[in-house]
């Protein structure tokens, strides 16, 4: 799996003068290259605190997210998603933290909108399979019942639960599969698009 992804601070940091949260988020960007994320964590909080900017916001919460503090860095990642041109990252690191919290449904949700944004970003489309097939095994694992002596009657409302448990499943690994078809399907029709758009270029003088 990808690691998260951090902005790049130099590259956005303001023209005019280096203030005191631009300081912030540089060391903050120092300390999470070293692995150091607690401390990471407090240097782009204060970042935070000093400029609510997205880009903030984005990357406290990348690094909350590195340091264990999976829930807390998924919310702080929300006020990020202000941002369009931070969405699709968000969306993935997001994806990443659900994935590890074993949170299978967020994670399929996260990733799936994120290929919406960028259908050609391959390390999404491998995390979003593998969510997919931890929430199927996951979802067969709880619909599993443990086994009655043979020729034990079953109460009329237990088979029906079992029944209505059986369909869902069902039906929920059906949609799972169907998104996954769809996922493979717009990266398909984005690389025809882009072999088209060569070729059309390749022309070009004929």
């Amino acid at each position: 799996m990808k690691p998260l992804v951090l902005l790049a601070i130099l590259a956005l940091a303001p023209r005019f003068s280096e203030t005191n949260s631009h300081a912030s988020a540089k060391r903050g960007a120092e300390q999470y290259k070293r692995g150091q994320y607690d401390a990471a964590v407090k240097s782009f909080a204060d970042a935070a605190t000093l400029q609510p900017t997205p880009q903030n916001s984005f990357n406290l919460g990348t690094a909350q997210i590195a340091a264990g503090k999976r829930a807390e860095g998924s919310n702080t990642l929300e006020k990020a998603m202000a941002e369009p041109s931070l969405q699709a990252e968000t969306l993935y690191n997001r994806g990443n933290s659900a994935l590890a919290s074993k949170a299978y449904e967020h994670a399929v949700r996260d990733y799936s909108e994120a290929l919406k944004l960028r259908p050609a970003d391959a390390q999404a489309k491998r995390n979003l399979e593998i969510a997919l097939n931890r929430l199927q095994s996951m979802q067969r694992s709880r619909g599993s019942q443990p086994q009655q002596q043979p020729g034990a009657p079953q109460p009329k409302q237990q088979q029906e639960s079992q029944s209505n448990q059986q369909r869902d499943q069902k039906q929920q690994d059906a949609d799972t599969e169907a998104l996954l078809r769809s996922v493979q399907q717009q990266e398909q029709e984005e690389l025809a698009r882009m072999k088209k758009a060569r070729g059309e270029s390749a022309r070009i003088g004929w």
